[in-house]
């Protein structure tokens, strides 16, 4: 009897083990756009000329990584949406007002006047446009 005892404690034991064993730690991983608060680039250039532009943006988080810069352009090309993705990575952040640099890069094959909206809210851009000669 007692090595039955033994054993049923072993069993209940390792029973309560291997159900810790495949708990998970909740994860804390996210994309999402962040806003842009600031564009800065050329009001011209040539056909095939890139127009380089200055992004200003905000991660918010101390999680945040910048994942990539997205354009998405309209049916003929002379409205183009720009927008910044970041990573999060982790449930312990702390707030941040850090604004971080990246670029953006237009380059237009035909000659023209082009806007370019910078995604800095949700439905709000900062307008830029850029005449191509």
């Amino acid at each position: 009897m007692k090595s039955f005892v033994v054993i049923s404690a072993i069993a209940l034991s390792a029973s309560a083990l291997s159900s810790c064993l495949t708990t998970q730690e909740p994860t804390c991983n996210s994309t999402s756009y962040v806003p842009i608060v600031s564009a800065i680039g050329p009001k011209t250039v040539g056909v095939n000329q890139p127009a380089v532009f200055a992004i200003g943006y905000t991660l918010g988080s101390s999680c945040g990584t910048l994942s990539n810069v997205s354009a998405v352009p309209n049916a003929n090309g002379s409205l183009v949406q720009v927008g910044v993705s970041a990573n999060y990575v982790g449930c312990s952040c702390s707030p941040t007002t850090t604004v971080s640099q990246t670029t953006y890069q237009f380059q237009a094959a035909t000659a023209g006047t082009y806007r370019i909206q910078f995604l800095s809210g949700n439905n709000i851009f900062i307008t830029d446009t850029v005449i191509v000669k």
